[in-house]
């Protein structure tokens, strides 16, 4: 669910500003700094593959502690324009007034653990989505903007947001307080989540990161900044609201919140307890040179449909070299082997749509090593081949297969197996931890919290 369809929060002016919320700015920029450099190849409209390979967050990479760095690189990677224009206009929505109430050093740990609760959440739930969406990139600052929101619910649900929401190309606006439009934020991601309906977008994510924006307030408040900024909002308000109200937390707004988090809290303690068998996974971390190209990619496996999910392979460079190894017949072997200058023409199979053929593809190995498991998967591997892309033309539905240009490999690799149920089970205890610790803040904690109360 992205934030784009629920139209746009738009704060009133006011005469009273903040200081500038420095870290908020910061991380935009930042945001948007990585985004030219990572979209550059594709005229600024989506983002390379290339950086999609070697950053984005794959959850069975939860357990390995050197591709732990993606946890953070992804959260400054973003798909296309419009994933970062509305992520980056939601921060900068909600993040200038939480930043003002946590200070900008409390701010930006509150913004990294919510995007970091993010990876996890994301990692523990998705077994409902299958195997293999344990092998999926997820890129993008959404978890940590969730976080922005949990902890803007908390600071000021009786603030009031003008929203714009197109309705037949003509452009409806209305009022709302900022409590009930958060919340049913959040209740659109917890459902399209359990009906499958998202379209791909990690929403679990979305509602990790929100938890910990409400969960990181039990320790990272500065109640002497709130007592001040209550006295100011007598005088200057942050945004056009209602009405002042009671502090804290509406009766409604906290018992559905509640019920919500709750909801997570169960789903959390029951895959704690009783990990969901999703089978094993395979992983396989490859470094390489392909002409000027160098990667570090991380792909998944599970060994009963390699062929379909080597086709699926994002990045380019990697997809051919693992099409070139199973077909090859190097995936799979025993005990150890070494290879050197071998020359074959591999029968290439080609799927597109309903179309298939086969092509044979002239391949050269070097030389290869490799080391194969008791299952007969490769292990490790390192070697130097060159081979050809396969060039596919499509003209008035009839398809034509060429060879494209030579590609050199140098490379080596590594594999790892996961039972996922480990991976569900760890994930699923932090998810625990998260969802009690802010189902403690919003019902003991919310009117010491509240600076604009609803």
């Amino acid at each position: 669910m992205n934030f784009r369809a629920i139209g746009f929060p738009i704060p009133e002016m006011r005469t009273y500003r903040p200081s500038r919320p420095k870290v908020t700015l910061a991380l935009i920029i930042s945001n948007v700094i990585v985004y030219i450099i990572s979209s550059i190849e594709n005229g600024f409209l989506s983002i390379g593959d290339y950086w999609v390979s070697i950053g984005a967050f794959v959850p069975t990479s939860i357990l390995l502690p050197d591709q732990w760095y993606r946890i953070f690189s992804s959260m400054f990677l973003h798909a296309n324009l419009f994933h970062i224009f509305f992520n980056m206009y939601f921060l900068y929505v909600f993040g200038r007034a939480v930043e003002e109430a946590l200070g900008g050093r409390r701010f930006l740990i509150m913004y990294i653990l919510s995007g970091i609760a993010a990876s996890i959440f994301h990692a523990a739930f998705s077994f409902l989505e299958g195997p293999m969406a344990y092998a999926i990139p997820a890129i993008g600052a959404s978890g940590a903007i969730s976080g922005v929101m949990g902890a803007y619910l908390i600071f000021y649900p009786g603030t009031s947001l003008l929203m714009i929401i197109p309705i037949f190309f003509f452009p409806w606006f209305f009022w709302i307080k900022a409590a009930y439009y958060i919340l049913f934020w959040f209740a659109v991601q917890i459902i399209y989540g359990f009906l499958h309906a998202a379209g791909g977008v990690a929403v679990f994510a979305h509602a990790g990161g929100f938890v910990m924006g409400i969960a990181v307030l039990s320790f990272l408040r500065n109640e002497e900044r709130i007592v001040q900024l209550r006295l100011l909002r007598s005088i200057f308000s942050y945004i056009r609201y209602y009405s002042v109200g009671t502090r804290g937390l509406g009766r409604t707004v906290k018992i559905v919140l509640s019920l919500l988090i709750m909801i997570l809290l169960a789903i959390s303690l029951y895959i704690s307890a009783f990990p969901i068998d999703q089978g094993q996974m395979k992983t396989i971390t490859v470094s390489y040179r392909c002409g000027s190209t160098i990667c570090n990619d991380y792909v998944g496996f599970q060994p009963n449909k390699i062929e379909e999910q080597i086709s699926n392979i994002r990045y380019t460079t990697t997809r051919i070299l693992f099409n070139r190894l199973y077909y090859g017949g190097l995936l799979y072997g025993a005990g150890s082997i070494e290879i050197r200058n071998s020359s074959s023409e591999l029968p290439i199979k080609i799927s597109v749509d309903q179309y298939s053929t086969i092509i044979k593809v002239n391949t050269t190995i070097d030389y290869f090593k490799a080391t194969y498991g008791k299952d007969g998967f490769i292990s490790y591997g390192e070697g130097k081949i060159s081979t050809y892309s396969i060039k596919i033309f499509v003209y008035q539905g009839v398809y034509q297969v060429s060879l494209g240009e030579p590609m050199d490999y140098e490379f080596s690799l590594s594999t790892q197996e996961f039972d996922l149920a480990m991976i569900i089970r760890y994930t699923g205890v932090l998810s625990l931890l998260f969802t009690f610790l802010s189902l403690i803040v919003v019902n003991l904690m919310d009117r010491r919290l509240a600076i604009i109360g609803e």
